[in-house]
């Protein structure tokens, strides 16, 4: 008797938002604390995210006679990465280009300075050459397009691990 799979869509669009969600709080945390490099306030979010990633894997598994395969795993847990990294990645291109464009000032400033004071020896072309380079990649085009790039790649990392930890085969598929 076949029975039919459980959607992956509902799971992925609930437990994802809560993803999309924490990284919004968290970079709005970050900045009405100053907090930006603060390894505690990293810690929490990220035990936070696998437990987000847990809830919605279990649900999928519960909605699934209670079998869950690494397989499904994976991709219930991608589905979440992708919708929560897409919530992620538009809030923080907004949230560097308008409401703290100075956090990538200070970065730029002090790669600026890293780079003067560690090269005297640099020419102008290739300071020029670096400057152009630094400003693409801490442009909020490029951080919010990590942002989505370092959701799927911790997504994926993440619910292979659950999913090895939750696995539990269906005897009737084998």
């Amino acid at each position: 008797m076949e029975t039919e799979k459980p959607s992956i869509k509902s799971i992925a669009y609930t437990y994802g938002l809560y993803l999309g969600l924490l990284t919004v709080v968290g970079l709005v945390f970050q900045y009405v604390t100053g907090l930006e490099k603060n390894w505690v306030v990293s810690a929490v979010s990220v035990v936070i995210t696998i437990i987000i990633y847990y809830y919605g894997i279990n649900a999928f598994k519960t909605n699934n006679s209670n079998f869950l395969s690494i397989k499904e795993a994976i991709k219930v847990g991608l589905a979440m990465a992708v919708v929560g990294g897409i919530i992620g990645a538009v809030y923080a291109y907004v949230h560097y280009e308008f409401i703290q464009p100075e956090f990538i000032d200070g970065i730029r400033e002090k790669a600026y300075n890293d780079m003067t004071a560690g090269n005297q020896n640099m020419s102008e072309e290739q300071l020029e050459t670096a400057t152009t380079m630094m400003n693409i990649f801490t442009s909020p085009f490029f951080l919010s397009t990590m942002t989505l790039l370092a959701s799927t790649f911790f997504g994926l990392i993440i619910s292979l691990i659950i999913g090895a930890i939750m696995k539990k085969e269906d005897p009737n598929l084998a």
